[in-house]
């Protein structure tokens, strides 16, 4: 029997031991890879953080303006779990009630646990639709997890599915390797890199934007929608994209042999992007409005100037010589391994603010745990703080 278990040994489940350790509460970090295994796995070379090195004060110190790349993070995170008590190769097979605890059965054997906390993620394993299936066997496929540089592909165009981060920036990737790319888009919001004088991120977050609460939002649908387009020190748009000489198109939404159709979506896609930045500077106005601040007047920003849109209703593949897709559709968490009455209908984790239904369970890592910002490392210290003080009073303070 140990106080605590850990699942993940990755920057959330690290965050966790910090806060665990410094309330003196014994435990163990049970991770089923390395440390850091996704970090190691699912990047590509040309990866940087899209957050600045304020954001990612976990990491230890770093430029307040830096912008880590994959190796970085990884050595980082390797350096924080040194201090931690983590068991790499040790994959939990299944997490069951056992009395007033919990039974951890692993590859190994099985411990038992009076608190448990799950800080596997939910963005970890890689989804891809349907589609995919339909496609010509002759064209390569990888999942943006997979994706690692413009070589891995057989020459030809590149067909990226998916406008969110990943997607934008392999999109990006691509280009400067001399690819020519069709980005069939999807409604994602886009965040101006600078404005009035300071990153617009930094306004944000003095706004209170990254602390939102689900509870604070008008219409919760905000919980399931992509993260805003934010790239690495500059901005990032799908009229940038297009400028610089990739294909825009609509959504797929059918394979026929060597021909995909895509639906109208792409001009209100645009819009989408377009729309969320303004409302992003609207709230900074009113930051500077009502603190009473003298900042510089708005500057311009290219994303804004419009271009013009001809998306295609669909692409011969074998015509445009479309050798290669990279899907950036998204990722997911594998909680199989919980008590099937722990997981919702959408096979996601039931919880309310990080805790589980059942006692003495909590998680971190997730998109929407607490706050806003619960996704990113801007904001696993802080719920960790919180799910260790718990922890700690139902261990008996």
């Amino acid at each position: 029997m140990i106080d605590a278990v850990v699942v993940g040994g990755g920057p959330a489940g690290l965050a966790a031991s910090v806060a665990l350790a410094g309330r003196g509460v014994e435990h163990v970090v049970l991770e089923r890879d390395r440390v850091a295994a996704t970090w190691r796995a699912q990047r590509w070379d040309s990866f940087r953080l899209n957050t600045a090195g304020w954001m990612n004060s976990m990491l230890g110190g770093q430029a307040r303006d830096a912008y880590a790349g994959g190796p970085e993070v990884v050595q980082r995170l390797a350096q924080l779990a040194a201090g931690c008590p983590v068991r790499e190769g040790a994959r939990v097979a299944r997490l069951v009630p056992a009395g007033d605890g919990w039974a951890v059965a692993t590859d190994d054997g099985e411990l038992r646990a009076r608190a448990v906390v799950v800080a596997t993620g939910d963005q970890n394993r890689p989804w891809v639709p349907a589609l995919a299936r339909r496609l010509p066997g002759r064209v390569a496929q990888l999942h943006a997890a997979d994706y690692r540089s413009p070589g891995q592909l057989p020459g030809g165009t590149v067909l990226v599915v998916g406008s969110a981060q990943s997607g934008c920036q392999i999109a990006e990737d691509l280009l400067a390797g001399g690819r020519r790319v069709i980005l069939a888009t999807s409604r994602v919001g886009r965040v101006p890199f600078w404005y009035r004088g300071r990153e617009t991120i930094e306004w944000l977050a003095e706004a209170g934007f990254l602390d939102q609460r689900p509870h604070d939002l008008p219409d919760p649908s905000v919980m399931r929608a992509a993260t805003p387009i934010l790239a690495p020190g500059r901005g990032l748009s799908l009229p940038a994209l297009a400028r610089a000489g990739a294909t825009l198109a609509g959504r797929p939404v059918a394979v026929d042999g060597e021909r995909v159709a895509f639906d109208g979506s792409l001009g209100a896609n645009v819009a989408a992007g377009d729309a969320f930045a303004a409302r992003a500077r609207a709230m900074v106005d009113e930051v500077i409005r009502r603190r009473g601040l003298d900042a510089l007047p708005a500057e311009p920003d290219e994303h804004d100037l419009p271009v013009d849109l001809d998306p295609p209703a669909s692409l011969d593949l074998r015509a445009q010589e479309v050798a290669g897709v990279v899907w950036c559709t998204g990722f997911t968490g594998d909680f199989s391994w919980l008590d099937p009455a722990l997981v919702g209908g959408d096979r996601q984790p039931r919880h309310t603010g990080g805790a589980a239904p059942a006692s003495a369970l909590w998680y971190l890592g997730l998109r929407w745990l607490r706050r806003r910002c619960s996704g990113l490392m801007l904001g696993f210290p802080g719920d960790a703080a919180a799910v260790a003080d718990t922890v700690k009073l139902h261990l008996g303070g």
